[in-house]
């Protein structure tokens, strides 16, 4: 059975040290550690990484090359027709001129009512059962419904003007969606990563090429991961099997940082910049203190977040969108554009509570300006 293996780079931490372990058996077993076929190396390229993540992954791939004569595959959402492309932008200017004409309604379902929601969809139903479910759910369900009113002409002209495609993933992809990704709805991750990745693994598949994918996804990064199991495997109606493997499952953040460290490998500068997340310029899920420091570093990068605001909120049904989810930064529910970069930075600035600035980020930015920025780093790499 001819098998070809796949790893995911990102430019961080986890996926470096899996990166090494694959050398590490490469090392000690040579292509016969991989099924006599070279590894294969993908990095998806979503337009919204910092220049410095860019940069390290080029470094990354220079040092593979030279150890191993392979090299890093760059894919992007741009490869894959009908994603971001033009045909998917004529499709959304289609179904928005009639979709904004017409009052929309959803409810606001509350807390109860979700978590009942969640468990049936948790639960293993047959078909029948699981519609059953839903429908007893839904008839119970009394949760207040929200109205949209149809959308005025000159703001579904204004839209239908922008929705074209900019080449840039991540951009284009939230255009699409008319708002940014959220905590629940993180279709960044899917749609600008994972699907172009497979864009390059399915034709192997359909080949009945079994694919292993190396992630580097570990139990104590949240509780949602913990659940995963190390290995996982389905197989595919033509016999050809997918195997998702994390190789560093159960290892710690120091353990990631510790294996690059013994292979002589850089780690990327961002976290010593304050950063923990380092895929993207910011990071939806970045935390308060995060934030503050990706702005103080990164100005351009803020600016170019607030164009990118600017043009999603231009096609959105809200006319308002924020990278950073609304209920980041305090303020009244109905208030969309509570969370847009200038505002969240400012929020980032205050201390516990988000009322009032706190005197010790002032004389942190105060140094700043005076002596440059230090090393910073939540993994301990400033020691």
């Amino acid at each position: 059975m001819t098998v070809q293996h796949f790893l995911s780079i990102s430019g961080g931490k986890d996926s470096q040290a899996v990166l090494c372990k694959a050398i590490e058996r490469m090392d000690h077993k040579g292509l016969a550690g991989f099924g006599n076929m070279p590894p294969r190396f993908l990095a998806a390229d979503n337009g919204h990484e910092n220049p410095i993540t860019l940069e390290h992954i080029d470094y990354l791939s220079s040092w593979l090359q030279q150890r191993t004569g392979l090299s890093i595959e760059i894919c992007s959402a741009n490869d894959v027709p009908g994603l971001t492309d033009e045909a998917a932008f004529a499709r959304k200017r289609a179904m928005l001129r009639e979709e904004w004409s017409k009052e929309k309604r959803r409810k606001r379902h509350r807390g109860e009512c979700s978590r009942r929601r969640e468990a049936i969809n948790r639960a293993k139903l047959d078909p029948a059962e699981l519609a059953e479910a839903k429908a007893a759910w839904r008839a119970a369900c009394d949760c207040p419904v929200m109205v949209s009113p149809p959308v005025p002409d000159d703001l579904i002209e204004q839209a239908l003007a922008h929705l074209y495609p900019t080449r840039i993933p991540f951009l284009d992809i939230a255009m699409l969606h008319g708002r940014f990704p959220g905590t629940k709805t993180r279709f960044c991750t899917d749609e600008t990563k994972l699907v172009p990745m497979m864009h390059r693994k399915q034709p192997l598949l359909a080949e009945g090429v079994s694919i292993v994918e190396w992630i580097g996804e570990r139990a104590d990064e949240s509780a949602a991961r913990a659940k995963k199991l190390p290995i996982q495997s389905k197989r595919h109606p033509n016999g050809a099997r997918q195997v998702l493997y994390r190789p560093i499952f159960r290892w710690t953040a120091a353990d990631a940082f510790a294996i690059s460290d013994r292979f002589g490998l850089r780690h990327n500068p961002l976290y010593t910049m304050g950063m923990s997340r380092v895929g993207c310029s910011t990071c939806i899920m970045v935390k308060k203190r995060e934030l503050r420091m990706w702005a103080m570093r990164f100005p351009a990068e803020v600016d170019r977040v607030r164009e990118w605001e600017r043009l999603v909120a231009l096609v959105s049904r809200r006319t308002a969108a924020s990278l950073l989810p609304a209920p980041m930064v305090p303020g009244a529910a109905d208030d969309h554009g509570r969370a847009v970069i200038d505002k969240a930075v400012e929020w980032s600035r205050t201390g516990k509570g988000g009322r009032n600035y706190d005197l010790l980020i002032e004389l942190e930015q105060r140094q700043a300006d005076e002596d440059g920025l230090f090393c910073e780093s939540e993994y301990g790499l400033c020691e």
